[in-house]
């Protein structure tokens, strides 16, 4: 439920009687919210929507939810009528008289007011800077959020730095993290500094505030926790080993970033005497060291996943029981194991799941696996490979690799013909200076064949043990969906290309992905239009979620669209997620190994939610860290002269995607030296920039901005901001 921020109480200012339009510049205050019991009458007859709360992230007055027609989404204007809401919030809307709806074109769109909020999943906390009020009240301070989606907030005097109103120009480069406590006034709401961050612009500052800001949670494992660690040093007993089936001495390998240390899974491949291939998947056994119900274990729920950002991992598991449960080389370990019976045009002849025993032979990077299957019949020298164990050669490790590489072409070649996928975006990795941290090159990722294999098999493991335990667990089987994208968004986006000369199929995944396909090439146009492609392919994606089964009724519910399943999950990655945690226990009891589970499906969902949650907030974390240290970057070695491409068009700014570094920045008109002309045809906007002539360039030059040009421009740091600021040069002649 809500806070008192929510308390669910009757409003006269929505009466059903009392349909006067208001508009958001006559009220200073909120409306109260309905009673729970006109909130689920609503919902039931349909008088009220609920949904979940997106804000625009560059107008901070306009926000959506989803329609339940599928039709456009519905508009909630200004801060009175949003009424309290945060960014991702579950919401309850009345639909407004059709006269206050938004004209859009020869369209119109709905319009609504939150009269209830269902679940406050924003953490009602941001980071900003403190400053005066505008009229000198002495007992408040002002403090303005960096994201302009929260609302300004006035903190009580007593609750500022000692002598603030005195030296307030001393804080106004200080990062704080304020929470709201209060909100009844449209313009401000009340609240109070829980932490004094530092100063902006610093490297260390700026990732604190970002985890602060996400609201993760990145404190380390208290010492009262240590008792349900696992003792040291552990031995699996031989009793645990009879109880498992033994592949000790099977050729099984991890395939890993090279500098990774947590490993989660393994691979394997035999030929078996009928001709076909035994296949294995080995997952770590991290719920046979988690016991349900500790206090590590709520700690762990709580926390959901690690967070990667550019310099550190934050792990959601305790550092000893992520070495207890990483499949390293040379060790005894406990895992779950999927076999797989394949024939070699990769077709499943049969799987089977057991609680295993691993001995891996050695930890392979995936630049090793690339060259294995660049070069099959290499001979290696002992130098080149990390220590091989159990007796194992090269060359033998080099056929699995092989043999894994065939069958995975296969199983992405079925699965592309049955409609999945897969838009690829720009993902930096830097290399960081040992000695200080700061970031002395970047490289993009690059998705190679030894990277497309892993995740074949992964994706074959999740999808098997998804339909196994929705058969075992209908009830309570913990699954991921990806929901079909909005379709008038789709619908927009095709017609906006249209008119541009690009034609997408957008009716299914598998026909988005073909058209896309015919736009590829290797030029550097076609590589500029594919990144635009993407981005623009994206926006209309829904996220993909996790839930509990009986949440779902119908089969569009469980399907996952990207992948084209018609069910999916997380098995794969114990170490770091635990949604996986969730399915490895419910995968242990329908094999046997323990009882099933007293979940009742609001436990699971629960779980599922927050899992979505944390989630979100880690990728938005490692986003930002991204942005973070790649403005670090451009401000140590710009200015950078770079290629971008032109993504959106408006009257005064448009958008580009810097080719080399996938990040979009906006350029406005009245920083360019050209003379600007806005022009407007059907769905495309263009700018017609007139470029005057000077001592070193005698001639004028016109240059026209729409989607998909090719432009150059020049980076640097912001003086003021860890910001990135684009100048958009002039073209040559």
């Amino acid at each position: 439920m809500v806070s008192q921020t929510s308390t669910p109480r009757r409003s006269k200012a929505i009466n059903r009687h009392n349909q006067t339009p208001r508009t958001p510049k006559e009220d200073t205050t909120f409306d109260e919210y309905l009673v729970l019991p006109e909130v689920y009458a609503g919902i039931e007859n349909k008088t009220l929507v609920k949904g979940v709360l997106r804000i625009n992230q560059k107008n901070y007055k306009e926000a959506y939810i989803n329609a339940p027609d599928k039709g456009t989404d519905i508009l909630i204007e200004g801060l009175h009528d949003r009424n309290r809401a945060l960014e991702g919030d579950e919401v309850v809307v009345r639909i407004k008289p059709a006269i206050e709806w938004k004209a859009q074109g020869s369209n119109t769109q709905r319009t609504a007011i939150v009269v209830f909020i269902l679940l406050e999943v924003h953490p009602r906390v941001g980071i900003g800077n403190l400053k005066l009020m505008s009229d000198r009240n002495p007992n408040f301070a002002l403090f303005s959020p960096r994201d302009s989606r929260i609302p300004r907030i006035r903190i009580p005097m007593g609750d500022c730095p000692k002598n603030f109103i005195k030296e307030a120009a001393r804080y106004e480069n200080i990062l704080f993290l304020a929470k709201i406590t209060f909100w009844s006034d449209v313009r401000f709401a009340l609240g109070e500094l829980t932490e004094c961050v530092g100063t902006a612009g610093d490297c260390a500052v700026e990732t604190k505030a970002l985890l602060l800001e996400n609201d993760l949670d990145v404190e380390p494992f208290s010492d009262n926790l240590h008792q349900f660690y696992p003792k040291t040093p552990y031995h699996i007993s031989e009793e645990e080993i009879r109880k498992r089936t033994d592949l000790r001495k099977e050729c099984i390998f991890t395939i890993d970033p090279l500098t990774a240390r947590d490993l989660d899974d393994a691979v394997s491949c035999k030929e078996l005497k009928n001709g076909n291939l035994e296949i294995g998947v080995h997952i770590s056994d991290v719920t046979f060291f988690l016991e349900e119900g500790t206090p590590l274990d709520e700690v762990v729920r709580k926390k959901a996943t690690s967070i990667y950002l550019v310099d550190n991992v934050y792990h959601m598991l305790p550092r000893e029981m992520c070495m207890f449960c990483s499949l390293l080389p040379g060790v005894d370990k406990l895992a779950f194991s999927v076999l797989f019976e394949m024939t070699r045009e990769g077709e499943v002849v049969s799987r089977t799941f057991a609680r295993s025993v691993i001995n891996s032979c050695a930890q392979l990077a995936y630049e090793h696996a690339q060259v294995m299957i660049e070069y099959p019949k290499k001979e290696w020298s002992v130098s080149e490979l990390p220590e091989i164990k159990g007796g194992f050669q090269p060359s033998q490790l080099s056929e699995v690799v092989n043999h894994l590489h065939h069958i995975a072409l296969k199983l992405r070649g079925k699965r592309f013909e049955n409609g999945a996928l897969r838009i690829d975006q720009t993902k930096l990795i830097f290399l960081l200076d040992p000695s200080n941290g700061a970031p002395v090159a970047f490289n993009t990722y690059i998705n190679k064949e030894s990277h497309r294999m892993i995740e074949e098999f992964m994706l074959l493991a999740n999808v098997t043990v998804a339909t196994w335990l929705k058969e075992r667990f209908p009830d309570i089987a913990f699954l991921r969906c990806h929901p079909s994208p909005l379709p008038h968004m789709m619908k927009e986006m095709k017609e906006t290309l249209e008119h541009v000369g690009i034609h997408l199929d957008v009716s299914s995944a598998g026909s988005l992905q073909a058209s896309l396909g015919r736009y590829l090439g290797d030029d550097p146009y076609s590589q500029a239009r594919m990144i635009v492609l993407n981005t623009l392919c994206a926006r209309p994606m829904a996220r993909a979620k996790y839930f509990c089964a009986s949440f779902a009724s119908e089969a569009p519910d469980f399907w996952h669209y990207a992948l084209s399943v018609p069910l999916y999950t997380h098995y794969t990655s114990p170490i770091r997620r635990y949604a996986d945690v969730m399915v490895h226990r419910l995968l242990a009891a329908s094999l046997g190994y323990s009882d099933k589970p007293q979940w009742h499906d609001d436990f699971v969902q629960k779980i599922a939610s927050n899992c979505n949650k944390q989630k979100f907030a880690a990728k938005r974390a490692g986003e930002q860290s991204t942005e973070l240290y790649l403005a670090i970057y451009v401000g140590l070695h710009g200015p950078m002269v770079e290629e971008a491409v032109v993504v959106d068009v408006k009257d005064h700014s448009f958008d580009i995607i810097v080719c080399s570094m996938g990040c979009t920045q906006r350029i406005y008109t009245n920083k360019i030296e050209a003379k600007p002309t806005f022009k407007s045809q059907g769905k495309i906007s263009s700018l017609v920039l007139q470029w005057p002539s000077t001592e070193t360039e005698p001639n004028s030059v016109k240059q026209i901005i729409q989607i998909f040009s090719i432009v150059t421009v020049s980076l640097r740091r912001s003086e003021s901001s860890l910001k990135i600021e684009t100048q958009l040069l002039r073209p040559r002649e």
